[in-house]
């Protein structure tokens, strides 16, 4: 997994799906989202990382966890 460099600069309460969290984590380059749903299907516990369920019934990451996931690798 090609992540950025440099930690993204995002607020902590900052909110995304999974195409923008793609882009903030892979930088210039994105992640592919299939690399995403398989860090989210680990769960936090397991080294991957935690998201929610959006009112749309979509995943939703947050800056926070996001952040938090980017320091592990």
């Amino acid at each position: 997994m090609n992540l950025s460099n440099v930690c993204p600069d995002i607020p902590d309460n900052w909110r995304g799906g999974v195409a923008a969290t793609c882009r903030v984590l892979g930088g210039a380059k994105p992640i592919s989202d299939e690399t995403l749903r398989k860090y989210a299907r680990l769960g936090r516990r397991l080294g991957g990382i935690d998201w929610k369920v959006s009112k749309s019934g979509r995943m939703m990451f947050y800056g926070a966890e996001i952040k938090r996931f980017w320091r592990t690798f």
